[in-house]
């Protein structure tokens, strides 16, 4: 490609990452010469992605640096992969192995838009992954700035204290789903002004005086204070500040109190014996909205096992442990206390470490036969057990699947090996449900099922009469479960259309268009149920359909909050029936064959008496 450069950017914090796993985050590069790395490359790899990098108004950057990363057992090969945009926006990775990469894209002042093209019932799943073949865009939005002072009670500018924003919903007012303190921090200057810039259009809530990433390495003059939350207070009444694209919010000033908070302290226990040198991550949060408060670790080094957060004010809080596996280590974390802060210092908080909980199983690709394939689908890529993503996530009663609101919240995944075998591991307790993300579309699930698994020592999965798919899979706190068998079929079809409103009405604000399969026999076969959310001008899009006969029909969401990822209606078994009612009575048919493209279909919307 004319004027792309390539070259490889090889991690070297793994060291970092075992004294302090929070540094993981901040990648330490070495950049080797482009001709020689790019060879290197491609001896190892069979394919290539493409794209572009464009504005939101859709002119080509240039010069805009995007990192691959590769996910699942490909990352076990060491490092990610650097690449620049050419003159036109434009740019090609080569050399990649059959892997799920995700890609970032890195432009001074802009933010990089997020993917929701695989946004459904699961929105916040991980990811979007891509694999080699796939053609990406990447749009950037020019970033939005906030702008203040920090004083103190005098009106005295408050110098070097620390500044840090944090998104907690996007510009369509859907809670963010990305950690922003990272790339938001910063310091006053000696007028005591602070300026965040680059930031992501949404709602921002911005806090004065705490170093919540852990990172800070010797004490400041605040980390025994309460740090203040825009304008003065504390984080439950603090004020949402707007950030729009290219826009400045200005005159965000903070009045620092400078109020000693309270300790809390405690000793960490529970790591193996000789085990790697590994840190432990301890995380604060507020027990009421899982809002991280503090972070800090406790060294491998020196038998360190004790812990503490200070500057906390009054309140209720959940401190947990965690610490990630290396050399074939299982991950461990500690079940949360519970802490109240009235007035004093907290003592004696300890957080005993055990086996996260885990599931394991094997993903088997069923793939059509070579005749049938030729005449009924187009040509596509070979696909491999590598680049599927089997991501588990939880289904409790109450549970919001609302997306991580800290850094190491991250929902777990698994990438089956060269012989299907997967793990999903730190995992607390509770139910899961399954969600496979595949190779493209031209697959889907066909089924999740147990099976015997002679000799382990872990139980088998064992599931309530419906399988793994129609009752998710409950786990107790440190235990594992083996024996799933998810099989991916080819064939998959696919169908986009429209809904339109019936003459004199409009569509709801929030509209799901839902497909149930027609078969009797399928009645309770969640796998063959599908949910999309309808978008501002009715039109809607499937993709990954196991082919059948189906009925379609669209319902309103209600005043539900449309940042809210709901639980799909087809999980719940009595809410599944009577969709199956419904449609049955509307009687939509769409009837879909083995790798079919359906692409124009209209269905009309009518208001329910």
């Amino acid at each position: 490609m004319k004027g792309a450069t390539i070259f490889t950017a090889f991690r070297l914090n793994g060291f970092a990452a075992r004294l302090n796993p929070r540094l993981a985050l901040w990648p330490v590069m070495i950049v080797v010469a482009a001709c020689a790395v790019t060879v290197a490359a491609q001896s190892r790899g069979t394919g290539s992605i493409s794209g572009k990098v464009v504005s939101d108004d859709g002119q080509p950057i240039a010069h805009a640096r995007i990192n691959l990363f590769t996910v699942g057992s490909a990352s076990r090969l060491g490092g990610q992969m650097s690449i620049t945009t050419d003159e036109e926006g434009k740019f090609l990775a080569t050399g990649l192995e059959p892997a799920p990469y995700r890609l970032t894209a890195t432009v001074p002042g802009y933010a990089q838009t997020p993917d929701r093209t695989i946004a459904g019932p699961g929105e916040f799943l991980p990811g979007p992954y891509y694999r080699p073949g796939d053609s990406v865009t990447i749009t950037m939005t020019r970033g939005g700035a906030i702008t203040g002072k920090v004083i103190n009670a005098a009106g005295d500018p408050v110098i070097g204290i620390p500044v840090m924003a944090i998104r907690i919903r996007d510009e369509a007012g859907n809670p963010a789903n990305e950690y922003s303190t990272f790339n938001s921090y910063r310091q006053t200057d000696d007028r005591g002004v602070y300026r965040l810039w680059g930031l992501a259009p949404g709602a921002y809530v911005v806090i004065a005086g705490s170093n919540l990433t852990g990172f800070s390495p010797r004490p400041t003059p605040f980390n025994h204070k309460v740090p203040a939350w825009y304008p003065s207070s504390t984080r439950d009444t603090a004020v949402e500040v707007s950030v729009t694209s290219g826009g400045e919010a200005s005159g965000i000033d903070i009045r620092y109190r400078a109020e000693r908070g309270f300790a809390i302290s405690g000793r960490v226990s529970g790591a193996p014996t000789g085990a790697s040198n590994t840190a432990t991550s301890i995380v604060l949060k507020q027990a009421t909205t899982g809002m991280m408060v503090a972070s800090t670790f406790v060294s491998p080094m020196n038998d360190q096992n004790g812990y503490a957060f200070y500057g906390i004010p009054d309140g209720e809080y959940e401190a947990v442990a965690s610490r990630t596996g290396f050399r074939g280590e299982e991950n461990m974390m500690s079940q949360p206390r519970r802490v109240s802060v009235r007035g004093r210092d907290v003592a004696g908080i300890d957080l005993v470490l055990a086996p996260s909980a885990s599931i394991a199983g094997q993903v088997r690709l069923e793939r059509m036969p070579g005749e049938e394939r030729k005449q009924k689908c187009e040509s596509k890529r070979e696909s491999f057990l590598a680049e599927v993503v089997v991501s588990a996530r939880m289904d409790e009663p109450g549970e919001r699947n609302l997306p991580a609101l800290t850094p190491f919240d991250s929902p777990p995944i698994g990438v089956p090996d060269e012989k299907g075998s997967f793990a999903l591991r730190n995992l607390k307790a509770g139910r899961y449900r399954l969600e496979p993300q595949l190779p493209d579309e031209s697959w889907y699930v066909k089924s999740m099922m147990t099976v015997a698994t002679a000799g382990a020592a872990a139980r088998p999965a064992a599931p309530p009469s419906g399988g793994v798919a129609r009752q998710g899979l409950s786990l107790k706190s440190g235990e594992q479960v083996n024996g799933l068998m998810i099989t991916l079929a080819e064939g998959a079809a696919a169908l986009k259309g429209r809904v339109v409103a019936a003459e004199g009405t409009r569509l709801p604000a929030r509209l799901l268009v839902h497909l149930v399969p027609a078969e009797k026999e399928a009645a309770d076969n969640v796998l063959r149920y599908a949910e999309a959310k309808a978008a501002g001008d009715g039109t809607f899009s499937f993709s990954h359909l196991a082919p059948g006969r189906y009925w379609l029909i669209t319902k309103s969401a209600g005043d539900e909050s449309a940042g809210m990822t709901t639980r799909p209606v087809t999980w719940n078994d009595a809410e599944r029936a009577r969709l199956r009612q419904e449609a049955e009575a509307a009687n939509v048919v769409v009837e879909l064959q083995p790798c079919q493209r359906v692409a124009d279909f209209v269905v009309r919307y009518t208001v329910k008496q």
